[in-house]
């Protein structure tokens, strides 16, 4: 059994005793050992009590991620095949005719801080962030396959991700056969073009719920800013919004969109699409007086970490002040944060003080979050990633 150890310095362990996976590297004290990136330690106080297993790497501000609070446990490959298979047989039920996309992986929330999977129809898509896991990535591909019963796992950790945590970018089928980076896929009964080599896992697999709701309160003309796959236009397109116009800074959307509405048999004319900048299109609509009756604010994380938190929330301010400019008399608008460290509370605040500044009334009809396959654990208050507002303007 591996002696090596880290111990933290005194009073920076009450997190690691609240089963917080993450301990920053200022908490750090002394490293016993030959200790590696990657490397299973086991985690001190400063009194020399155990806290934890977990992976250590000295590149990331995060620099341990917490894995197994038991010292007799140790979370060798079978710890992590258990894990797998629990995180798979917990979302079996969201597999279905009607739904072939889902998350089976959520990272911290499972267990397994720096493993995301999503499973598009019988394909897995990996993401591993931290050097703990990808040493070890092809026996968690076999896993993964075997637990939720796929044809094929396919690697993609790329992004900001793996720079921070000193790795480099890694694609490709890992285990089992792929034929095309392409395929068709379904949720809620629409069809998607799943492409492996587009943004994050291919879809953003977390607004499956939202999507469904905001068709239903949808009506009239609509905006779908930020809208990647058009997703949400083709709910509420489906469910009577007379026309959409989806607007990405990617021209690669715009592809994808046509696509979509075209394997959803929704006609050319009842939507249009615009490439440009979400704060700049919006500004230059207001200028415009254009009014929609229907609007989805889904922007990119404007909140990176709790550093840009300030500048967050004046983005998030901005740019739903401009947005709500654009809204008609009782119109319905959905809002969005997928910035970790914007809370709801906050994410609220934001949208108050652009309701105040925009001089519009806002009831909120539903708060919104991310999926059933993408937990809250309540000790890593950070998986509470994304939330929204439902809003009557």
């Amino acid at each position: 059994m591996s002696q090596k150890k880290i111990t933290l310095k005194k009073g920076r362990e009450k997190l690691a005793k609240n089963h917080n996976p993450w301990i920053f590297s200022g908490a750090i004290q002394d490293i016993g050992g030959n200790v590696n990136d990657g490397d299973l330690v086991l985690v001190e106080s400063s009194d020399r009590d155990f806290l934890a297993w977990g992976h250590y790497n000295s590149k990331s501000g995060i620099a341990l991620r917490l894995l197994e609070w038991n010292k007799n446990i140790i979370p060798d490959f079978n710890w992590v095949k258990e894990k797998i298979f629990y995180a798979c047989d917990m979302r079996k039920h969201l597999k279905n005719k009607f739904n072939t996309i889902y998350r089976i992986i959520f990272s911290e929330s499972d267990m397994l801080p720096g493993i995301i999977c999503d499973v598009f129809e019988n394909v897995g898509v990996l993401q591993i962030s931290t050097p703990g896991f990808d040493k070890m990535k092809y026996e968690i591909a076999s896993i993964i396959k075997e637990a939720a019963n796929l044809e094929s796992v396919y690697e993609k950790s790329d992004g900001d991700g793996r720079r921070i945590e000193g790795l480099t970018e890694s694609t490709g089928v890992l285990v089992g056969n792929l034929n095309s980076t392409k395929f068709v896929a379904v949720e809620n009964s629409i069809k998607y073009e799943i492409n492996l080599l587009s943004q994050k896992t291919g879809f953003f697999t977390d607004q499956r719920n939202n999507r469904e709701l905001f068709g239903r309160y949808a009506y009239g003309e609509m905006l779908d800013m930020c809208a990647f796959s058009g997703a949400f236009s083709i709910n509420a397109l489906k469910k009577g919004v007379k026309h959409s116009t989806l607007c990405d800074i990617s021209k690669e959307s715009k592809e994808l969109i046509d696509k979509n509405m075209s394997l959803n048999e929704i006609d050319s004319e009842k939507y249009s699409f615009i490439q440009g900048d979400a704060f700049d299109l919006l500004r230059n609509m207001k200028n415009e007086s254009i009014k929609y009756d229907s609007i989805v604010l889904d922007p990119p994380k404007l909140a990176p970490s709790s550093k840009y938190l300030e500048k967050g929330l004046k983005a998030y301010k901005d740019i739903n002040f401009n947005a709500l400019k654009l809204i008609k008399e009782n119109g319905i608008m959905a809002t969005f944060s997928c910035s970790g460290a914007v809370s709801m509370e906050k994410f609220r605040e934001a949208v108050a003080f652009a309701a105040k500044d925009s001089e519009k009334e806002l009831k909120i009809i539903h708060q919104l979050h991310q999926g059933e396959d993408h937990p809250i654990r309540v000790s890593a208050p950070e998986t509470e990633y994304l939330k929204g507002l439902l809003i009557r303007a």
